[in-house]
């Protein structure tokens, strides 16, 4: 009996965090769906659909929540933007949004060694649901605010103070810039050369912060080559650990492909000193999280393709 105790607790141990997230869910009575070639878990917890993903390399979980939420203008998405950075710190969660959706994040640790994983994992959804309310509740109070007084709190978000001070900034880096018509159309962008990379600036005027992007993508690999979408996370891992910029990925259905992104979004002001030193800190940075990811998957491929030439000789 104590041997057999023993092989169970074993082989629990051989656990990945997929496998354990899919018995905890089972042994909580909750139904779900699941693809193994994305690691996508689909399943419903207190009548709201959850999504969860597994990161294999840490043995984590993140869960997310997909709230349809049309952002069509430019002062609605300023007002859910503003209720974001509000619930922002009063929350574990991760909320960004985009023009169609407002995606709510949270990711966990998940291994076996967790005392109650059944508790652990109920209070981890409960406070992702937590967070929608607490969105949804801010919502509320501005719609209701907005039919007491028949308008809606105003600022000048078409201000164009960060936008020049930092078309200021770049051209006395000596970079070349053009504007780009960005997906939401809410605020504006241009995108500019910096040493050998095309970099993409998104202005948030109320705010004086600028989205620092990559104009092109750090790498991409096919949905059907796990090896390489596995090594692709285990970089993006690495390089949020090493490095200030985030670092994430993204998928693409249409395309095939996963691709890789890194991103700063950074106050930017006449106040900060050395703002060329300031920006010049934040590109390289960037440039660094590409090179590093180009040349570990690029080393990768080559080493790959070497053994597959050698095994076909």
């Amino acid at each position: 009996m104590e041997e057999n105790k023993r092989l169970e607790d074993t082989q629990i141990a051989a656990m990945g965090a997929r496998e354990l997230f899919l018995k905890t869910l089972t042994k909580m009575g909750i139904k779900y769906s699941s693809s193994s070639a994305e690691d996508f878990i689909w399943f419903d917890y207190q009548n709201v659909d959850l999504e969860a993903e597994e990161d294999k390399e840490d043995r984590y979980i993140t869960l997310e929540y997909m709230y349809p939420k049309d952002l069509d203008n430019a002062e609605e998405a300023a007002k859910m933007r503003r209720i974001i950075n509000k619930v922002n710190t009063k929350s574990n969660v991760v909320i960004s949004c985009t023009v169609k959706f407002t995606y709510f994040r949270r990711k966990i640790l998940f291994i076996e060694e967790i005392p109650n994983i059944e508790d652990y994992l109920r209070a981890e959804m409960q406070e992702l649901i937590r967070a929608y309310e607490m969105v949804n509740e801010e919502l509320q109070k501005e719609l209701s605010k907005d039919n007491n007084t028949g308008e809606s709190d105003s600022y000048d978000i078409f201000s164009t103070q960060t936008k020049d001070l930092f078309i200021k900034t770049i051209t006395e880096m000596g970079c070349d810039y053009e504007k780009w018509e960005n997906d939401t159309k809410c605020f504006e962008s241009i995108v500019f050369n910096y040493q050998t990379e095309k970099y993409r600036a998104t202005f948030f005027e109320h705010s004086r912060k600028v989205l620092i992007e990559l104009h092109y993508s750090l790498h991409s690999v096919e949905l059907s080559d796990l090896s390489g979408m596995n090594q692709l996370r285990k970089l993006i891992n690495q390089a949020n650990q090493e490095h200030d910029a985030s670092t994430y990925y993204t998928i693409d259905r249409e395309a095939n492909k996963m691709y890789a992104e890194a991103s700063h979004t950074v106050p930017f002001m006449a106040e900060i000193p050395n703002l060329l030193t300031y920006l010049h800190s934040i590109l390289n940075d960037l440039y660094l999280v590409r090179m590093d990811i180009k040349c570990e998957m690029e080393t990768d491929e080559i080493e790959e393709q070497w053994i597959m030439d050698r095994e076909a000789n």
